[in-house]
């Protein structure tokens, strides 16, 4: 990855750039933090579910590679900010994509 391009992205107090145009080329790795049958219902081309209002989210935390960063999303984007938080806490580089339909503004699409 290149360091300095994340450095950027975390700048004092800007908004991080969740763009898929931004983000895919660097090999971000999406997590999908709602619900399992939220998750099987539609969710963002290549991501996986980690729930985070599971009793085991810190636990699958804990297993996720410290090496990569990880864009996180959710229905609206409250649990996404949580979950982006205790992930952080936990020592990984994570983003906060929001919401759903906030992420598919910003070029994700729907999809396996």
């Amino acid at each position: 990855y290149d360091v300095g391009f994340f450095a950027n992205l975390f700048g004092k107090g800007e908004k991080a750039d969740t763009s898929a145009a931004t983000l895919k080329p660097q090999g971000v790795k999406l997590l999908d933090v709602r619900s399992r049958a939220e998750f099987k219902g539609g969710h963002i081309a290549g991501s996986r579910n980690l729930d985070v209002g599971s009793p085991d989210f810190a636990q699958q935390v804990k297993r996720l590679n410290p090496k990569h960063t990880y864009l996180v999303y959710c229905q609206s984007g409250s649990r996404s900010s949580r979950a982006a938080g205790s992930m952080r806490a936990a020592g990984l580089t994570v983003l906060d994509g929001g919401g759903m339909h906030k992420m598919q503004s910003n070029g994700w699409t729907v999809g396996p």
